[in-house]
């Protein structure tokens, strides 16, 4: 009789174990996680947070907004399937795919201004810096980096000869080293960090548009190809939302600027004008993409160039 209550206490507390498993994968399959960085390139993100639009597209799950500091934190995170939905600067997307990363740009977000920034009077080109001067990045392989190398290219033909001047910074650390005199001599820096540099009687030494040559978007989301197929209903109901976010910024800026300042911790006033700042564009168009690859093959950043329609998915507004 014993032996027999024990069996049957092994099999219960079996079944119970099977059961808690299950319960546990599923409460983490019904949570989709989205990933973003810092500054008013990601305002129809938060738009959609503050309006909870995504969830009431998508009843029962339960969305999870992460922030970073660089892309790369993004990359490590999709990779181990921490991540579902990532936003970041074109270039490391491109770097991903050449690494072999089964991922895909699915929109784009935002265009702005990137700008090299420095608080140096003597420093106005790239052959004005010596090797004490550092220069302030996200990460290497950053779209600002890229556009740095370009820029290096450009005037000094070579295009990673500043390479070890670079340092890894978030844009907020990078803006306030600038601004403390430190080490850090100039920050290839996007809106609202620029205007703050700027107030603070710094000045630009070249602007990305300039270096590229043409308009280009800059940051772009991004899913791997597993979730593309295996949540497209997700998939879609968040290409649909960032639509309606995008377009409630461009046609509400006022409203905007007043739900989102203090997420911002500025005034009302101070972040209407940077959303309203030279270059600044929310649409989920995806633009620059064949003249960045190309530029960073050229440069050594990835091997070759992909083919557009190869890193895409069928969605994506050109």
């Amino acid at each position: 009789m014993k032996k027999r209550t024990f069996l049957l206490f092994i099999v219960f507390a079996l079944g119970v174990f099977s059961l808690s498993g299950c319960s546990s994968k599923d409460a983490k399959e019904e949570t989709f996680t989205i990933a973003e960085q810092f500054g008013i390139a990601y305002a129809p993100l938060n738009i959609m947070k503050e309006l909870g639009i995504l969830e009431k597209k998508l009843p029962g799950v339960s969305i999870e907004w992460k922030q970073f500091g660089g892309p790369t934190a993004i990359r490590e995170g999709m990779l181990n399937g921490e991540i579902d939905f990532g936003f970041m600067g074109i270039s490391p997307v491109l770097v991903g795919i050449d690494n072999g990363m089964d991922w895909k740009y699915a929109t784009g977000i935002s265009s702005n201004q990137v700008a090299i920034v420095t608080d140096r009077p003597e420093l106005n080109s790239l052959a004005d810096f010596t090797p004490e001067d550092k220069i302030a990045i996200l990460s290497p392989g950053c779209t600002q980096h890229v556009l740095l190398c370009m820029l290096a290219k450009k005037e000094l033909s070579d295009a990673h000869c500043l390479d070890n001047q670079t340092v890894s910074m978030s844009h907020p650390d990078a803006a306030n080293a600038l601004i403390s005199d430190t080490e850090i001599a100039a920050h290839v820096a996007t809106p609202p960090y620029i205007q703050e540099e700027l107030s603070h009687g710094m000045h630009i030494i070249a602007d990305g548009e300039d270096i590229m040559g043409e308009p280009f978007t800059f940051i772009s989301g991004v899913a791997m190809t597993k979730f593309h197929e295996t949540h497209r209903d997700w998939y879609d109901a968040f290409i649909e939302t960032l639509e309606e976010s995008i377009a409630y910024i461009n046609n509400n800026k006022k409203e905007t600027a007043a739900l989102l300042a203090p997420v911002y911790g500025i005034s009302e006033e101070e972040l209407l004008e940077q959303m309203n700042y030279n270059g600044t564009i929310y649409s989920t168009k995806l633009s620059g993409i064949e003249k960045m690859s190309q530029a960073m093959a050229e440069t050594g950043f990835i091997k070759r160039a992909p083919a557009f329609e190869d890193i895409i998915f069928d969605n994506v507004n050109q």
